[in-house]
């Protein structure tokens, strides 16, 4: 689109089921485009992600970016006091990380009341929020694809493992550094068990040489995401050993082509 008509970002509010009145910043796409929802990492807020937003306007991509509850500007709770992330507990199956898994259903359904439809919609998430992108897409199964950032088996007991057992066939692009050991580890380990899951064709993996979490949300990698996003899925495999098929006895060769 041209510089007049192109979208321009604003300052919305994401409400979510539990009561909590997330800050986000929305830019709509241009026309059909895709539109990525990103979810930052834990004691962090939505601007680690802003290498990636200029380069999404440029490609008419659409962004929902939000801190998540507890972080950012996002610290008003439902009651009407305010709190930090210092304040929750990391474990527990019902902790507020887990809870945070509403925080992304509420930008879902923004995005839902913005007509944009699932088919349009990618879910980016950096560690903890790699983690509750893949969770939040196994439950929205609508959901084209995921970018996930520095996965891991455990963030906070937001866990990984059983949700892309069944996150299905659709595009994963996971992106880890090399140089952290233990992640490094975890990310080989989410990739194998991706491409039982999801087929080796729709997995996609990244790695650079160092870096976890938004040191991996650089202006350089977002050239190479935006085009995953554009052509998420590998070529299939072809046997060039294979013998070519022979045509049926008495089958015209005009006919049977090339």
């Amino acid at each position: 689109p041209s510089a007049a008509q192109a979208p321009e970002e604003s300052r919305v509010t994401l409400n979510t089921e539990d009561g909590w009145a997330l800050s986000a910043r929305w830019l709509p796409p241009a026309g059909d485009a895709p539109v990525v929802v990103m979810v930052h990492t834990q004691k962090s807020d939505l601007t680690e992600w802003e290498p990636w937003m200029k380069q999404m306007k440029r490609y008419g991509f659409g962004y929902l970016a939000f801190d998540l509850r507890g972080h950012g500007n996002s610290f008003v709770m439902p009651d009407g006091s305010t709190t930090t992330w210092r304040a929750f507990s990391v474990s527990g199956s019902d902790n507020e990380y887990n809870k945070m898994l509403r925080d992304v259903d509420a930008a879902l359904a923004f995005l839902s009341t913005n007509s944009i439809a699932g088919e349009r919609t990618v879910i980016a998430g950096s560690v903890l929020g790699a983690n509750l992108a893949i969770k939040a897409a196994a439950i929205h199964t609508g959901v084209a694809m995921v970018i996930a950032i520095s996965p891991a088996l455990n963030v906070n007991d937001v866990l990984t493992v059983n949700p892309l057992r069944v996150y299905g066939r659709r595009p994963l692009l996971m992106i880890g550094g090399a140089d952290k050991a233990k992640q490094y580890k975890e990310l080989q380990l989410l990739n194998d068990i991706a491409r039982m899951s999801c087929g080796k064709e729709n997995v996609t993996v990244i790695v650079e040489a160092r870096g976890i979490g938004p040191d991996l949300v650089t202006k350089y990698n977002a050239r190479r995401v935006m085009d995953w996003i554009k052509h998420p899925r590998l070529p299939k495999v072809v046997d060039r050993g294979a013998p070519p098929e022979a045509a049926e006895p008495g089958a015209d060769e005009q006919e049977a082509g090339p």
